[in-house]
C-alpha cells in the first residue's frame, strides 16, 4: 500500500480538527487530511449522546466566530444541535474532500532525515505529512469505574451512550454526580422504576436560566450586525466571571452565594441538603449549571447513595457491604485527562515517544507545542481550558498560530521548527505560579484539572482574551529551526 503524502496530517474531525482546517484554508492551503476515528463529525459531540446532553456555555458563544448560527433553538444548544452544526460547518467551510472518516492513528514517529512525520493507521495505510496536528480533546476517552465488569447487567458510559436500551420501568443505577449526571438524570428520571444515585462528592451546582429562543430572535440574529454584537455581550459577560475562579475577591464570594442560594430553594430538607454541599471552593472543580438536577433527585422513585465500593453480579456495593440491586449501571464517571490521545504511539527526536516526555503530566508551550516534537502541533493542549467561557475561543486562536508557525517556517530554508526547552520550561514554571493564585490550585479538592501531585493541566490562569493575545503572532525566537 503506498504512502500517502500531505503538507499537513491533523487528528480529529471535532470542533479543533474543523478550525484547524479553515484556518488553513483560509491560508491559501490545501494540502491535508483530517483523520478521524469516528464515522462522524463533532468529537465529543459525537460520543456523547446521552438523553439531556446539552452545552453549558450560551450557544451564539459556543460557535466559531466563522460560522455563526442564528437558528438556535435555546439560550444553550443541546448536544445533538450541536454536532449538526458542526456537521453543517464541514460543507460551510468547504472542508468534507479533505475528511477521511473511521481511520484510527496507531502510531506517529518523526523522521529527522526527511523533516516529516510518518503517520499509521490501524487499517495498514500510511501516511507522511510535513506536520503533524492533534487535537487533545480532554473529553474524549471514557474512564470507567475499577471492576465494574462485576456487575452482569447492562453498562453504559454517558459518553458510549446505546439508545437501544431502553430504561422504561428499570431499576436503574448511575455512578457520579458531576457534570454528564446533572443532565443525564432529569432526562432519565420519570422513565425509570428506581433510580438509584450514588455520589462520591457533591458538586457545586448553580442556575442555568435556559429558555426557547422565539423565531422573532432568531430572526434578529439572523441579521450579522446584531448577531456580532450579540456575540460579543456573552464574550464580554462571561470574561466578567473569571475573577471568580481566583482564591479571594468579591466576585468568590458571589459565586458561593448564587451557588448555595440555589441549593437552599430547591432542597428544603436539611440532611439532604448537607449531602448536596460541597467541602471545596466553588470553582475547583468544575461548576455545573442545571435548574433540574435538585427537583430531580427528591422524586418518590430516587435514592442518593454514598459512593460505590464495589459491583457484584446483581447491583452496586455500598460502603456496609450491601448491594443494591440494579437492571442497568450508567457510569457518568468522566474521562481519561491525562491520556487524551490514548495509546497512539508519537515518537519524536532521539525516539523519546510523548508518553515518556510526559511521564510526569502534559505540558505545552503555549499548550500548542512540545520540545523534541518538532512539526507537531496540539489544539486544546495542556493549560487552554477555561472554567468560564467558551473552549472554541482559545481554539480558534490556537488554529490560526498554528498555520502562522507553518508559514513563518515555509518563509525559511528550514525543514521544521521545534520549540526550545527552556522556553517551554519557563513558560510551564510561569503558568504554575500564576495557578496557585486560583482555586483549581487548591489543596481541598481533586479534580480533572490537576495531577495528584497538585499541578494544574487544564486550565489557563488568567482572561481567555489573555490566552488568544498572547497567540497572536509566533516568536521566532522561542522556535529552533532544524
Amino acid at each position: 500500500m503506498p504512502i500517502s503524502e500531505y503538507d499537513v496530517i491533523i487528528l480529529g474531525a471535532g470542533m479543533s480538527g474543523i478550525a484547524m482546517g479553515h484556518a488553513l484554508r483560509q491560508a491559501g492551503r490545501h494540502d491535508f487530511l483530517i483523520l478521524e476515528e469516528a464515522t462522524g463529525i463533532g468529537g465529543t459531540w459525537w460520543h456523547n449522546r446521552y438523553p439531556g446532553a446539552q452545552c453549558d456555555v450560551p450557544s451564539h458563544l459556543y460557535c466559531f466566530s466563522f460560522a455563526p448560527n442564528p437558528n438556535w433553538s435555546h439560550v444553550y444548544a443541546r448536544g445533538d444541535e450541536i454536532q449538526r452544526y458542526a456537521d453543517d460547518c464541514v460543507d460551510r467551510l468547504g472542508l468534507r474532500a479533505h475528511l477521511c472518516l473511521g481511520t484510527k492513528i496507531e502510531s506517529a514517529a518523526y523522521i529527522p532525515e526527511s523533516g516529516r512525520w510518518l503517520i499509521k493507521t490501524g487499517s495498514g495505510q500510511e501516511y507522511s505529512a510535513r506536520h503533524f496536528v492533534a487535537s487533545m480533546g480532554p473529553l474524549h476517552r471514557p474512564r470507567l469505574p475499577d471492576h465494574v465488569q462485576s456487575f452482569h447487567g447492562t453498562i453504559l458510559h454517558t459518553a458510549r451512550w446505546d439508545s437501544s436500551i431502553d430504561l422504561t420501568g428499570k431499576r436503574v443505577a448511575v455512578i457520579g454526580t458531576a457534570a454528564s449526571a446533572v443532565q443525564l438524570i432529569p432526562a432519565i428520571v420519570d422513565r425509570c422504576q428506581h433510580l438509584d444515585v450514588y455520589q462520591r462528592s457533591p458538586s457545586w451546582v448553580v442556575p442555568r436560566g435556559d429558555q426557547p429562543y422565539s423565531v422573532r430572535m432568531r430572526r434578529w440574529l439572523a441579521k450579522p450586525l446584531i448577531g456580532r454584537v450579540y456575540r460579543w455581550a456573552l464574550y464580554v459577560g462571561t470574561e466578567a466571571t473569571f475573577p471568580a475562579f481566583r482564591h479571594r475577591g468579591f466576585m468568590p464570594r458571589v459565586l458561593r452565594w448564587v451557588a448555595t442560594h440555589h441549593l437552599a430553594k430547591h432542597v428544603r430538607d436539611p440532611a439532604l441538603r448537607a449531602r448536596l454541599t460541597p467541602n471545596y471552593p466553588v470553582g475547583c472543580k468544575r461548576v455545573l449549571l442545571s435548574d433540574e438536577f435538585f427537583p430531580s433527585i427528591q422524586k418518590d422513585n430516587v435514592t442518593v447513595h454514598g459512593a460505590a465500593h464495589g459491583f457484584a453480579p446483581s447491583g452496586i456495593i455500598n460502603a456496609n457491604g450491601e448491594t443494591t440491586p440494579a437492571d442497568v449501571l450508567i457510569c457518568a464517571t468522566g474521562f481519561d485527562t491525562l491520556a487524551p490521545l490514548g495509546q497512539i504511539k508519537i515518537t519524536g527526536l532521539s525516539g523519546q515517544t510523548l508518553a515518556q516526555r510526559w511521564a510526569e503530566g502534559p505540558e505545552a508551550y503555549r499548550g500548542t507545542t512540545v520540545d523534541g516534537f518538532p512539526n507537531f502541533w496540539l489544539l486544546l493542549g495542556p493549560n487552554t481550558g477555561t472554567g468560564h467561557t467558551s473552549v472554541l475561543i482559545p481554539i480558534e486562536a490556537q488554529a490560526q498560530y498554528i498555520s502562522r508557525c507553518i508559514q513563518q517556517l515555509d518563509s525559511t530554508s528550514a525543514k521544521a521548527m521545534v520549540v526550545r526547552p527552556e522556553v517551554l520550561r519557563n513558560h510551564n514554571n510561569d503558568l504554575q505560579l500564576k495557578l496557585k493564585k486560583t482555586v483549581w490550585a487548591s489543596p481541598q479538592c481533586s479534580s480533572w484539572y490537576k495531577t495528584s501531585e497538585g499541578r494544574v493541566l487544564g486550565t489557563f490562569p488568567g482572561f481567555i482574551s489573555q490566552f488568544s493575545f498572547s497567540l497572536r503572532r509566533p516568536r521566532l525566537g522561542d522556535y529552533q529551526f532544524l
